[in-house]
């Protein structure tokens, strides 16, 4: 294998491809749901909705 190339033939160092935090998240905008309940609360920037409780039961939020 030439130099400069790493175990799976890609170039070192290359920031083509997938990878750490690429662009997977869902968003700002949207709602956060209770799986348990159903109940729905809009989502918060920066916070993820298995972050936030349901206000009703305390279950972990799903993004909706």
């Amino acid at each position: 294998m030439p130099q400069g190339y790493g175990r799976a033939g890609g170039r070192k160092g290359s920031t083509s491809g997938p990878g750490r935090k690429s662009g997977q998240g869902a968003g700002q905008e949207g709602e956060c749901i209770c799986p348990k309940c159903g109940t729905k609360i809009s989502h918060k920037r920066g916070i993820p909705c298995l972050k936030e409780r349901c206000p009703k039961c305390g279950t972990p939020m799903v993004r909706a």
